[in-house]
């Protein structure tokens, strides 16, 4: 039933973008890298002058590849899907994902031209993305014989060395300023990192890679990667992501490609990293700003002048972020006059946050960043992320993960900035 179901999927998503009807049916091979790794492929065979290399997420494969896989096949692609987490029996965790070097897709890559004759573009997405790099630039340490990997289509990438303290600037990996081939980037205009595209398209133009950028409306990351339930705007957006990525390989294939890797910067800015409640004395990185609450009215950080603030940023898709709500609830009961919380949602509809809150008691206003700008403002990259402001609006502690905020231990910590 379910193999049914997607090649019905699959008939229809070739129709909607626009492409020749026709079901291909993937094999699987296997080949050892030079670390000794056995990697295995499934293969979407295409008679095509492209092989689409497509590294599957950190979450392994979805439904959707297989469709994605027979309909970029049907146009004339060919495409191999690889897993490398369960290659390298690592769990399914963002440590593992970013332990992996570029070996396996280098050898990925030789072994693809090797026996098609064809160039290859790799597609990736989220940390993947960063892996995928990695494999090009090993590809061109490796001295390849000919120019026949086009670069790389990269959907909402993650490419920072890890999630940074709320409100310290993202620092991304060394290899994403010594990219050197092109880029093609997919970007939500809901995703985490719109409002820092300018930041990582200057790193990655630092090593001399071309870069083209692809805006995806009215979605958020992972928009084709949804276990259930998409919404009518992520099905329309994964409708037209094979169209996407063979316009990708047709752009990266015109632009002139670098044979060599370009250097390794030297001066490796160092993450602030952090979990937990995390002690901070510094300025907010924006003093002020004013957003409408779900309930259409005006409402400024300045408002809450004089108490101490505990400012949330979350969104209702994140399930930590809603589990830690109820004990805000507790926490600001407990503290009471003095002490404020301001939630601050990100992207979501006014209506859907008051439907939401039919459902789950919030007992503090929920501000509505619509845009996402005011994340971006505060330097937040993750889900839930917290400052606590002291009376004078100074960030005295942050923290990117769900805690127990009615902790003794975190209660005692704020109840000291009360006190002062």
């Amino acid at each position: 039933m379910k193999t049914a179901l997607s090649l019905a999927l699959g008939l229809w998503l070739l129709l909607s973008a626009g492409l020749p009807a026709a079901a291909v049916e993937p094999r699987t091979q296997s080949f050892t890298d030079p670390e000794g790794v056995e990697l295995e492929v499934t293969v979407f065979p295409a008679s095509g002058e492209r092989l689409y290399l497509w590294l599957l997420p950190q979450a392994g494969e979805h439904p959707n590849h297989r469709v994605l896989g027979q309909t970029l096949a049907a146009a004339g692609v060919e495409v191999w899907q690889v897993d490398l987490l369960d290659a390298h029996f690592l769990p399914r965790t963002n440590e593992s994902m970013r332990s992996l070097d570029g070996v396996s897709v280098a050898a990925l890559l030789r072994e693809a031209h090797a026996q098609t004759g064809k160039e290859v573009m790799l597609v990736a997405s989220g940390r993947p993305a960063l892996i995928a790099l990695r494999g090009m630039r090993q590809w061109q340490e490796d001295a390849p014989e000919g120019d026949y990997v086009l670069g790389a289509a990269l959907a909402f990438p993650n490419l920072i060395t890890d999630t940074p303290v709320a409100g310290a600037p993202a620092v991304r990996e060394d290899v994403v300023r010594a990219t050197s081939l092109p880029v093609f980037l997919l970007q939500p205009t809901q995703g985490v990192y719109r409002w820092h595209l300018n930041d990582i398209l200057a790193d990655l133009r630092q090593g001399g890679s071309p870069v083209f950028v692809q805006m995806v409306p009215q979605v958020r990351d992972f928009y084709y990667l949804r276990r259930s339930d998409p919404a009518p705007e992520e099905q329309v957006a994964t409708d037209q992501l094979p169209s996407q990525l063979l316009q990708a390989g047709r752009l990266l294939a015109s632009v002139p490609r670098a044979r060599t890797a370009a250097p390794l910067p030297e001066d490796t800015p160092r993450v602030e990293a952090g979990r937990g409640l995390v002690e901070r004395d510094r300025a907010a990185p924006m003093a002020d700003f004013t957003l409408t609450d779900h309930l259409g009215d005006e409402q400024s950080l300045s408002d809450y002048a004089g108490d101490v603030v505990l400012l949330n940023f979350w969104a209702s898709w994140c399930p930590p972020c809603v589990h830690e709500i109820p004990s805000m609830n507790r926490m600001a009961e407990t503290l009471g006059a003095g002490f404020s919380i301001v939630s601050v949602n990100y992207q979501e509809s006014a209506e859907h946050i008051a439907t939401f809150m039919d459902e789950v008691q919030v007992d503090f206003p929920v501000l509505m960043d619509f845009d996402g700008r005011v994340a971006a403002g505060w330097r937040v990259f993750a889900f839930p992320s917290s400052f606590i402001l002291d009376r004078g609006g100074r960030i005295r502690y942050s923290v990117n993960s769900a805690i127990e905020w009615d902790e003794p231990g975190v209660l005692a910590d704020i109840q000291e900035l009360m006190d002062e």
